[in-house]
């Protein structure tokens, strides 16, 4: 998600700079945070060879009633180096269910007077062909098993409808399109501390998942066009008139998808083996289209040729009516302002962009260490702006000045760039000391050691990492493997509070 949006020439980027300060100094505060939390505490490390999870989803899209009904099928095999008898999912819609409380805290940011509740409701759960009990609580659904093995591989089926709620977050509608983001089921991760079933908290973004194979086939009226994390192949007419949309796609972390009515344009440019798509309005700025259009184009060129090469067949710039901008494999949104002003702002597709490499192909927990993919989209996102739009980048820089400026209230606090998203009270702090101090501990690392050594040990990490979920530590053995002991005491020092300088 981007927070740092910036607008063009040197008066917007000073206007940025007083909005900024205006929404450190409001401080919305939060109210739910819970620390994280596994369910099987102090357990063996996982194994060793990793089998993706495959999802075989088939839903129906009802535009009018905003509800969707279908099935999933997963096959799942035992990664985590022991037997269980229980394998967890994450049902994110529940989150917004007609009897929890989101009225405080940064949740005014998503719920307002027009929202309505929505949730999912899983209605049957089989294990191998057979019925079983299973346990929805929060955002967490529990399946008990009979015994399964390591390295077993097990095949459920869930039967769910949704209704999708009102709002104006990541899984939502407006008037023209359907957004959904966090909306399949997914499996929780099984780490050190058992399994991962962290609460749906309002700042950040609080998800964690490993990579699997997704099939989706969707059916949406006729007059309805689907953009997702895959490439759809061409749509298949129902009896009814309808049309069903199927998307497979392999080593991605979720599967996201926006169902859009005939209002929407696009504009396509191949890149490589990749088709870059850009959704917008009909009644949108032309302009700002095209701009956010030809500025994903560049970002996903560059961040290619630097980190390593981005190996999806499409990707996926979508107008949604969310707040922000927010990032999917394969697909991120674009909020309405920005392509409903002539102004081109194009920080965000840029950020959003760079979270392809940031979260989507090597992956981190989100919830326990953000600045992995946070700070880093945002220290990639400048890089890039400075060398194609020196005058954004120049902005972005002069912004980072002034929102790091202060920290150490927050730092005396036990507030620091490496903290949990738990950990923070509002999103100004967390803005503050993830994003933009957080690229500063790289930026300034960049000067002592030079361009070509980050990028080259970017690269390294990139190519060791794909794929899999690396951690704080990973990264920072990355650097200390090439540059000695005094590259792990500089992000140690920096990521709880203190800043020194890298020398060699």
């Amino acid at each position: 998600m981007n927070k740092g949006e910036i607008k063009k020439g040197r008066v917007y980027w000073l206007a940025a700079i007083l909005i900024a300060l205006a929404v450190l100094l409001s401080g919305c505060k939060e109210n739910n945070s819970k620390e994280t939390t596994g369910t099987n505490k102090n357990q063996p490390s996982v194994a060793k060879e990793f089998i993706p999870t495959e999802y075989d989803s088939t839903v129906t899209v009802n535009v009018e009633e905003k509800t969707i009904a279908g099935t999933l099928k997963v096959k799942s095999t035992n990664n985590t180096g022991k037997d269980q008898d229980k394998i967890y999912f994450h049902v994110y819609p529940n989150q917004f269910r007609e009897d929890v409380d989101l009225l405080g805290g940064f949740w005014r940011q998503i719920i307002d007077e027009n929202s309505e509740p929505g949730s999912m409701e899983v209605t049957e759960v089989q294990a191998d062909g057979t019925k079983g009990n299973f346990e929805i609580k929060d955002t967490v659904l529990e399946i008990p098993l009979d015994k399964w093995k390591m390295g077993q591989t097990i095949d459920l089926e869930l039967k769910f409808s949704m209704k999708v709620p009102k709002n104006n977050g990541r899984f939502t509608y407006d008037e023209n399109a359907i957004w959904l983001g966090n909306w399949i089921p997914i499996q929780a991760v099984y780490d050190e501390r058992g399994w991962v079933t962290d609460p749906y908290h309002s700042i950040g973004d609080p998800f964690y998942s490993q990579v699997g194979k997704y099939r989706v086939n969707v059916t949406v009226p006729s007059n309805y066009q689907v953009a997702s994390t895959g490439k759809e192949e061409d749509g298949v007419k129902e009896q009814d008139g309808s049309m069903m949309y199927t998307t497979t796609i392999d080593n991605v972390r979720d599967f996201a998808m926006v169902i859009m009515d005939e209002n929407y344009q696009k504009l396509s440019e191949q890149v490589g083996e990749t088709t870059v798509n850009t959704w917008y309005l009909a009644s949108d700025s032309q302009e700002a289209a095209k701009k956010n259009h030809e500025a994903g184009i560049k970002a996903l060129s560059y961040f290619s040729k630097v980190y390593g090469p981005y190996p999806y067949p499409e990707y996926d710039i979508v107008r949604t009516g969310m707040f922000t901008a927010m990032e999917f494999p394969g697909l991120i949104y674009l909020p309405k302002n920005i392509l409903e002003s002539n102004e081109t702002e194009i920080g965000s597709v840029v950020h959003e962009t760079a979270h392809q490499w940031w979260y989507g192909m090597v992956g981190n927990d989100e919830v326990k260490e953000p600045w992995l993919d946070e700070a880093m989209a945002t220290y990639s996102s400048t890089r890039f702006m400075l060398e194609e739009f020196p005058e954004h980048g120049a902005g972005q820089l002069e912004m980072r000045k002034v929102m790091t400026q202060g920290t150490e209230v927050h730092e005396r606090g036990g507030l620091f760039i490496g903290s949990s998203v738990d950990k923070f009270k509002n999103i100004g702090t967390y803005s503050q000391l993830v994003y933009q101090k957080g690229a500063l501990m790289l930026e300034d690392l960049e000067k002592v050691i030079g361009k070509e050594k980050m990028d080259q040990l970017l690269q390294n990490y990139f190519k060791e990492y794909q794929y899999k979920i690396a951690t704080g530590s990973d990264f920072i053995s990355v650097f200390s493997e090439d540059l000695g002991p005094e590259a792990k005491e500089y992000f140690e020092n920096w990521l709880s509070g203190k800043e020194t300088e890298f020398k060699q």
